[in-house]
């Protein structure tokens, strides 16, 4: 793999500031979701997701995503965060294999459902 990394420019440095713009765009993203996905008619308030958010779980969240950016660097970071964003050519991919697996796609759908309101249902006792 090339590194992108300007010659100029120390490798811990770098490193850092991959980690810092990593936790930055992840911040901006948990800032953005309870409004996305509250979004339409009937949903709840967006308020209730933001306790979620400024939680240990939030603090854990931008820590992992720091240490990931420290860790992976920044190509393999910009790959995660566009598998986050749906940009990435798996999820085209994965649409595919999912249209031609109906039975599979009704099992992951549910498993997915399932696991997120567990873990609201457990953030939230």
């Amino acid at each position: 793999m090339i590194e992108d990394r300007p010659p100029e420019v120390g490798w811990l440095h770098y490193r850092l500031a991959v980690a810092f713009c990593s936790a930055f765009v992840m911040g901006v993203m948990l800032l953005l979701l309870p409004l996305i996905l509250t979004m339409g008619s009937g949903a709840p308030e967006p308020m209730a997701l933001y306790q979620f958010i400024f939680s240990k779980w939030g603090a854990a969240i931008l820590f992992g995503a720091s240490v990931l950016g420290f860790i992976l660097g920044s190509e393999r970071m910009a790959n995660f965060f566009s598998v986050i964003w749906g940009t990435h050519p798996f999820w085209s991919e994965l649409e595919g294999w999912l249209y031609e697996h109906e039975t599979a796609a009704a099992v992951l759908g549910f498993a997915l459902v399932a696991l997120v309101v567990g873990l609201f249902w457990y953030s939230f006792r």
